[in-house]
């Protein structure tokens, strides 16, 4: 029995890739216009937004700034998500440019041996989101007819990342070691207290002094001069990024298709937001739904990121060791989590958004130009806040350092 499984399990993919084919065969103009869609997308919006940050954040790795924020930022991402300091900055990335970033940058410091597969599955869970730009322009101002629309979606969708994230923090945490275990003081009580806080004040004293050797050090291992440095980074990026388009392309002829076949609305929702997120979206807004029945299901669609999604973050991922299982598993608590916070935030803080008049869906797609520049500050607005919560970080330390004396 449980071979006719495995062999069916093996002979399914197959019958269903012959059955696509055979539907592009048939449907070689509705194949070739939604190609066309695809590619559009892919080299008027998604390459010119995501280039930057991929050959910016190769660099920073290869350059070791990510070895210099994980010391300093390890204090704060270690207990709350379990994970090591880096995460802030594939978290940061992931927030200001979308997918697949955070599943890239992850991808990369899992196969540099700097985190361990555990460490990137709970990563994920909080690091792997959509961009502003889509959620409050394309779905907002362009789907819902509305920026308020467009905030909702976005405040709930950061906040759901992170409260996935802290779920996650259980995840495998029976292999979580603690740099320094409490259980070593528990035979000596009268002086414990006072060793952990001079353990705990060398620790702040010289953090910063870890900080730069991590960075000389990562830099000394990397060992590429800058001109080789970017070239990697641009080659590297380059390739990922026609990986992406594939997906893209591959994906819009596939949801074209089955659009064609299945003309139930009810089954193009649910065919739309289980695939393709922008396709979804669309869909949606063009419901009956009343406008926070809307958010709420976009939200959660966003959250969810689409099989698309998935599937390019499986191919970045593969060889890490993380299973996709567990990451599509996180990403539908995301989308849940996502759709419940959207209603008490158009409620209380946007109610104004209750008496918008949905106009029908434009699919907004600028001119390149455009999106490589918003792209650029987008990179730098990332570029800041790591600065900034780091700062925050030593600012918090030092002050706790100067209370303890």
């Amino acid at each position: 029995m449980n071979k006719k499984e495995n062999s069916w399990m093996g002979i399914c993919p197959g019958l269903i890739a012959l059955a696509f084919l055979a539907a592009i065969f048939f449907y070689p103009v509705v194949s070739f216009q939604a190609a066309l869609s695809g590619l559009n997308i892919f080299l008027q919006s998604v390459f010119p937004a995501l280039l930057p940050f991929f050959i910016c954040s190769e660099v920073m790795i290869g350059l070791g700034m990510v070895d210099l924020l994980s010391v300093l930022l390890n204090p704060v991402m270690k207990p709350i998500f379990r994970c090591p300091g880096s995460s802030s900055f594939v978290w940061i990335m992931s927030i200001t440019s979308g997918y697949p970033t955070g599943a890239r940058l992850t991808s990369e410091l899992c196969k540099q041996k700097r985190i361990t597969s555990h460490e990137a599955q709970r990563i994920l869970s909080f690091c792997s989101t959509s961009g502003p730009l889509f959620m409050v322009s394309a779905v907002g101002i362009g789907m819902l007819g509305s920026a308020e629309a467009g905030r909702i979606i976005l405040i709930s969708h950061y906040l759901a990342a992170l409260l996935t994230g802290f779920a996650f923090r259980f995840y495998k945490s029976r292999d979580y070691l603690p740099s320094r275990s409490l259980e070593a003081y528990k035979h000596k009580p009268d002086v414990r207290s006072h060793q952990i806080k001079s353990k705990n004040s060398k620790i702040r004293v010289n953090n910063i002094h870890e900080a730069r050797n991590a960075l000389l050090t990562a830099r000394k291992n990397d060992g590429r001069h800058i001109g080789q440095l970017m070239g990697d980074a641009v080659r590297n990026s380059v390739n990922t990024l026609l990986v992406v388009g594939g997906f893209i392309i591959f994906f819009s002829v596939i949801i074209a298709i089955i659009m064609l076949w299945f003309d139930h609305p009810q089954f193009k929702l649910l065919a739309g937001g289980l695939f393709e997120v922008t396709t979804g979206s669309k869909l949606i807004s063009k419901s009956a739904l009343s406008i926070q029945a809307k958010i709420a299901v976009i939200s959660f669609m966003i959250g969810w990121s689409g099989l698309s999604i998935h599937a390019q973050s499986a191919s970045l991922l593969s060889g890490t060791g993380v299973r996709m299982d567990i990451f599509m598993l996180g990403k539908l608590l995301h989308g849940l989590l996502s759709a419940a916070l959207s209603i008490p935030i158009g409620r209380f803080i946007y109610p104004e958004v209750q008496n918008v008049s949905v106009p029908p869906p434009v699919m907004i797609i600028p001119e390149w130009k455009e999106v490589l520049l918003s792209s650029f500050r987008l990179m730098l607005l990332a570029f800041l806040l790591l600065a900034l919560f780091a700062l925050t970080v030593r600012i918090t330390l030092w002050v706790r350092k100067k209370a303890a004396f």
